[in-house]
């Protein structure tokens, strides 16, 4: 289940999806084209924020992928999908990534939670326009600047955390 290199990835990506599948009772092919948007769209992510930086990629990455993918699903169109995407990128890109640990799990709940709010809200009409925040004209625009958060923008921070971790005593 590993995607763009990480396993956390791939249950973001993938597990919300097959349990929207199992409640609604969709089809095989619904869920197939839920999932592969869903990796299409945290793979585009990934290309732009690196393999490793300070960006948490399960949540951002795969969480935006997952939202996609949930829209999808309960019958979204390009609008809702476009505003899905926007609503995702405005709430969760600045999540950090700390390294792998128990950490993980809490951030992996956060993206879920917004991920289901985003598609939903986007859903009813309710989205954040491209003139807020990093979202962008495109939503390719939009996916470029939220790996551009990464990399280069959290050059400092991933400083910053590497620094308090090597001050801890084990």
């Amino acid at each position: 289940m590993s995607i763009t290199g990480s396993g956390a990835h791939g249950i973001l990506a993938t597990l919300p999806l097959y349990a929207v599948y199992r409640i609604h009772g969709m089809t095989d092919e619904q869920l197939c084209r839920a999932t592969m948007l869903s990796y299409l769209i945290c793979t585009y992510i990934k290309e732009y924020s690196g393999r490793l930086s300070a960006f948490c990629g399960c949540g951002i990455a795969a969480g935006t992928g997952m939202t996609l993918g949930v829209c999808w699903l309960k019958g979204g169109q390009a609008d809702a999908l476009i505003g899905t995407l926007n609503n995702m990128a405005s709430s969760v890109t600045g999540m950090i990534c700390d390294g792998g640990n128990q950490g993980c799990i809490m951030k992996g709940m956060a993206a879920c939670g917004a991920a289901f709010d985003s598609a939903e809200l986007a859903l009813q009409g309710a989205c954040i326009v491209p003139v807020h925040g990093i979202n962008g004209a495109s939503p390719e625009e939009t996916m470029r600047n939220m790996g551009r958060i990464a990399s280069p923008g959290m050059v400092g921070t991933e400083k910053t955390i590497v620094e308090i971790q090597s001050e801890k005593v084990l």
